[in-house]
């Protein structure tokens, strides 16, 4: 087994006033939300400085190469220790792709803003004013109140990240997120859906307020 180790660690800041909370593995907004900075959204190359990679044999079928080359991979997001891994593909490189995907996913989900003053107040003169918070990413799938994306798209862990983000700092209020993101209700609970693990916790939040789950 190797492993190739990146840069330093460093603090997730930047001109957009993110910043990392170590305490609660998620992400703090000192200001308004803007989900293109969120790592899910990320160049590979940014992403990857702050992730460990490991190779390694992949077991069962698929032939001598597969079995005899460290095509397996794993990649940990070191400063919140999340990490996602593939092995089916035949070659390093593809599992590499897919491995990074899903990192990306698991990022959108776990890896969310907590609730602040400032993005409360954004979020409310938002909603007052009916004015639209989406993202240049989010506008370009998001056209006529209907989202337009697949999940082999390299945008959909942005998209899941932003629809995340925005409910996590508005009390996971499905109908507000819906307004400020130009959208309906019932396109952003479809959408979550195509991804399990955000729709289980979209349901976790709102069992939690005494919610009824969503189906």
């Amino acid at each position: 087994m190797s492993s190739n180790n990146s840069a330093p660690i460093m603090m997730i800041r930047s001109l957009h006033d993110l910043a990392f909370d170590g305490n609660d593995m998620r992400l703090v907004w000192y200001g308004a939300p803007d989900f293109d900075w969120h790592p899910a959204s990320w160049p590979d190359v940014q992403l990857l400085n702050q992730c460990k990679l490991t190779f390694s044999r992949a077991s069962g079928p698929g032939g001598q190469h597969r079995n005899k080359v460290e095509t397996s991979v794993q990649i940990e997001y070191i400063p919140a220790c999340i990490i996602a891994s593939a092995s089916e593909c035949r070659t390093q490189k593809e599992n590499r792709k897919v491995a990074v995907q899903r990192l990306r996913c698991k990022l959108a989900v776990e890896l969310r803003p907590t609730r602040n003053p400032i993005s409360t107040a954004a979020i409310s003169t938002a909603l007052a004013a009916k004015m639209q918070m989406g993202s240049a990413t989010w506008k370009q799938y998001c056209r006529n109140r209907r989202i337009d994306v697949s999940e082999t798209n390299s945008d959909w862990p942005a998209i899941l990240a932003e629809i995340v983000g925005f409910l996590s700092i508005s009390d996971w209020n499905v109908s507000d997120v819906a307004v400020v993101l130009g959208t309906s209700s019932s396109q952003l609970v479809k959408l979550l859906k195509r991804h399990p693990p955000a729709f289980a916790l979209l349901n976790q939040e709102r069992k939690v307020r005494s919610q009824r789950p969503l189906e």
